[in-house]
């Protein structure tokens, strides 16, 4: 197992620097540079070229991708376009927030999930199932910037329950576990879009597992040996049939995480989301490579984290 750990973990070398070289490729095949449309039109042409020659985008593309390079290997992002700050702190301003968010959102879907697997699975083909069914079909085909938006108008401006935009109220100046309430105050209707999708495929998958679960040949035996409906169900049906949840866990990190992209932005929410479109928008690739290559390894974590779980919980699974 370790040795299997050791090699996932020297694979993501490669897949990182393959990422990034395509990354940095498709900024520089996009028409003009982060410097285009910002100068004044009576400024200087001398003064527009010597801020590229300042920032190194006078040198040629591959000049440029190595010293880059170089620089994010001892841990450097660079200096961001725009704002004229390191991107290393940009990030750390923002990726307590992402995370937050991403750890939310776990938790909603887990918590909403998996009773509503369970239950859909207890009563399969009655008017509950279906409409469970149905909720979570709409949940599924629904784009998550819809489903923001639908949120906001619903919750925010028609009921105002919630607020659309922040982290925190601003000057409240809360302390201790009021500042942790409005923080969470302030992520559920982010998080809840974020989640949708996912408690929706994973209500259908659960109801799936246990219907399986329930028609196996040991569920009969328990249920033959007189053995309460309740005890077959926790023992019997359920440990076997959300098993296979804690290997999901792992693909999930990865997903929300990167899938707080859209979520940040519609929320205005202050994470690595909203901070990349904002340096896609604006051309300034230090800060959008940064934040590629900080998703990118929560992805390739959560995959790692995805195949370890799979040994632990079903010890058959061999990776020599």
């Amino acid at each position: 197992m370790y040795q299997y750990i050791l090699r996932r973990t020297l694979i993501f070398i490669p897949m990182l620097i393959v990422i990034s070289m395509l990354l940095f490729a498709l900024v520089q095949i996009a028409p003009g540079d982060a410097f285009t449309g910002q100068l004044d039109p009576n400024q200087d042409a001398e003064y527009y070229e010597e801020l590229r020659a300042r920032f190194g985008l006078d040198k040629h593309p591959v000049e440029q991708y190595i010293a880059w390079a170089g620089n994010f290997i001892q841990g450097e992002m660079g200096i961001s376009f725009r704002h004229r700050l390191p991107v290393n702190e940009m990030i750390t301003d923002r990726i307590g927030n992402t995370l937050f968010l991403a750890v939310f959102s776990l938790l909603l879907t887990y918590a909403i999930a998996v009773p509503l697997g369970i239950f859909s699975a207890q009563y399969p083909y009655s008017k509950s199932d279906y409409t469970l069914t149905g909720l979570a079909f709409i949940g599924i085909s629904m784009p998550s910037f819809f489903a923001g938006l639908l949120l906001i108008y619903f919750f925010s401006f028609s009921l105002g329950w919630f607020p659309y935009s922040g982290t925190v109220t601003a000057g409240a100046g809360y302390q201790g576990l009021e500042a942790f309430f409005d923080r969470v105050y302030h992520t559920i209707l982010p998080a809840v879009t974020l989640a949708i999708i996912s408690i929706a495929s994973y209500t259908r998958y659960i109801r799936s597992s246990v219907l399986q679960a329930k028609i196996q040949d040991y569920v009969r035996t328990a249920y033959a040996k007189g053995v309460p409906a309740k005890i077959v169900l926790r023992k019997h049906v359920l440990r076997n049939a959300l098993l296979p949840l804690v290997t999901l866990f792992g693909l999930d990190v990865g997903f929300i995480v990167s899938g707080a992209v859209i979520t940040e932005t519609i929320f205005t929410y202050p994470g690595l989301g909203q901070l990349l479109v904002d340096s896609i928008i604006n051309r300034d690739y230090p800060i959008m490579m940064g934040v590629t290559m900080i998703l990118a390894t929560f992805v390739l974590l959560g995959n790692l984290l995805a195949d370890i779980l799979y040994a632990i919980v079903d010890p058959r699974i061999r990776y020599d």
